[in-house]
Formats: C-alpha cells, sequence, structure tokens
C-alpha cells in the first residue's frame, strides 16, 4: 500500500513536467515548464559537410557542439541558459579547434494552455561569447518567436515562426605581404573583417505520433528564408535564399528521464546554400535530461 501511495506522489510530483510534449529540433515550442519546474540536460548535435569544387573534394568539415542546459518554471515564464562547448575540424590542414561556443538565453511564456490547444510567445538570444574565426561563434543573435502545440491524443502537432535578428561581427585575420629584400612572408597584424549575416524568417512544423507508454516518432520541417549578407559593407554573392530540411526522429520519456534522436536532412539544393547559414550535408542531433521539481 506504501509503495502504491509512492508511486501516485511521484507521479504527481512530475505531471506538471511532463505535460506538455516537445519536438526534437526546434525548442521554440508552445510547452512551457510549469512552477518550479527544473529540467538539467546536455544535447549532442554532430554536423558534417563535403565541400567540391569542379568534381574534386577539397575540403571536409564536422562540428561537434555539446550544449549543457538548465531549463526553470519561474513566475508566468519559462527560462533556459545553454552553455554549449563545440569543436570544429577541417580536412584541409587538419586543422581544428575547440572552445566556448555562442552561450543562449530563451526566456518563454504560455499565453494560453488549453487541453488542445497552447500558444506561447518567446525570445531566444545568442551571446557572442564564441571565436567566430576558428567558426565557434558569430555577433549577437536577437529572435522573437510565436509558438502553437496542437494535442490530439494519438497525433500532437508543433509550429513556430519567428525572425531571427543577426547583429554584425568581426573576424580578425592576420595580413600577410613579401618582404621585397628576404622574399619572405611577413605578418604585419590582425586586421578585422566585419561580417553582416543575413537576417532571417523561420518557420518549424513537427508531428509526433506516440509509440508506446514511452517512446514516441516525430516528423519535423524546417523552413528559413535567408537575406543578403555583407562582408565589409560589400553585398556576398550568393548569401540570400531559403533553406528547407526534415527531421525524423524519436523522443524516450521514462518518468523524469528524457532522451532523443534525430537525423536533419537538407531538402535545398547544395548549390543553393545561403553564405553564412547554419546548414551542413546531415546532422545527427541526440540529448538525454532530467527533470525534477522544487
Amino acid at each position: 500500500m506504501k509503495a502504491k501511495i509512492g508511486m501516485v506522489v511521484l507521479a504527481c510530483l512530475f505531471m506538471p513536467l511532463l505535460a506538455g510534449a516537445e519536438p526534437i529540433s526546434f525548442e521554440q515550442a508552445a510547452n512551457v515548464t510549469g512552477m518550479a519546474g527544473i529540467e538539467v540536460g546536455a544535447d549532442v548535435d554532430y554536423a558534417y559537410t563535403k565541400v567540391e569544387s569542379g568534381g574534386v573534394t577539397a575540403s571536409e568539415q564536422t562540428l561537434t557542439d555539446i550544449p549543457v542546459f538548465v531549463r526553470a518554471g519561474i513566475p508566468i515564464l519559462e527560462a533556459k541558459l545553454t552553455l554549449p562547448y563545440g569543436t570544429v575540424k577541417e580536412s584541409v590542414g587538419n586543422e581544428s579547434f575547440s572552445g566556448i561556443k555562442d552561450i543562449d538565453v530563451m526566456l518563454k511564456t504560455g499565453l494560453l494552455t488549453l487541453p488542445v490547444f497552447s500558444f506561447a510567445l518567446g525570445l531566444d538570444t545568442t551571446l557572442p561569447t564564441g571565436d567566430p574565426a576558428k567558426l565557434l561563434g558569430e555577433g549577437l543573435n536577437l529572435d522573437p518567436f510565436v509558438a502553437v502545440g496542437v494535442d490530439a491524443g494519438v497525433l500532437k502537432v508543433h509550429a513556430n515562426l519567428g525572425y531571427r535578428y543577426r547583429a554584425e561581427y568581426e573576424i580578425k585575420i592576420d595580413t600577410v605581404t613579401i618582404d621585397p629584400v628576404s622574399g619572405l612572408p611577413v605578418i604585419t597584424g590582425d586586421q578585422g573583417v566585419k561580417i553582416k549575416p543575413g537576417d532571417a524568417i523561420h518557420f518549424a512544423v513537427g508531428v509526433e505520433v506516440p509509440a508506446g507508454d514511452m517512446f514516441s516518432l516525430h516528423a519535423e520541417l524546417l523552413a528559413a528564408n535567408y537575406a543578403e549578407a555583407k562582408e565589409a559593407g560589400a553585398a556576398v554573392s550568393g548569401s540570400s535564399g531559403t533553406l528547407l530540411s526534415v527531421v525524423p526522429g524519436v523522443r524516450m520519456h521514462a518518468g523524469p528521464l528524457k532522451a532523443k534522436l534525430g537525423v536533419e536532412i537538407p531538402l535545398s539544393s547544395k548549390d543553393d546554400w545561403p553564405a553564412y547559414a547554419p546548414v551542413a550535408d546531415w546532422r545527427v542531433l541526440g540529448g538525454l535530461s532530467l527533470q525534477f521539481s522544487l
């Protein structure tokens, strides 16, 4: 009898946290963590890109991000802080960089929560803490968004719409000249190149189908339209355009434990990918987190 009572208490403790379903690839969903709800965890984002020129492989690039996060429910808001550590490897020159990437802070509030329909507003802010010269970050990003969710029991739908402002940032590069006497290269010092990546309007929609008590199957569509980027005030050719990608995956909920696994596959032609847009040949998205209540 005591065991049954304990199970009921545990279920009630975590019920507010597990009530809201969520997608795999986009955090900007309509579900909001309940008051005093806490979630801590880590994600893994592994992206692979092969760059070819004239049919000859020019380079291969892999990016591995490990964002550690904490999510908390506070009065009328949900707050999430993400501290990402990343590694970049390039086959050309066998270069490798590692370090802290851009820190992310997201605030979200649920404006309407009904048994079937939910609606939320939020602001996702990326702080320029990573080094853009090492492909570990870029300038300040501000991303206000709206999100809706529909829970029909056997089918759940998530969707959002947002505008991503991408501020100008500077990359420091070494200027190399040839000494006229010795004929040797001479580094003359750091020169800053100012880059203004194109802002973006983004949209995402996902469908979730429960597959038993603990698992759910996901299919998500991501879309983003990027404006023209600029380098040193000059427009960058091929920097505007639309990106489309799909993300099939699976989620697990086992009491306070959550896990996810998915693969993002671009649908847009590689020749049409906008410059300075975060896109790869394919990427694997995984994550593990623990929820509890204070």
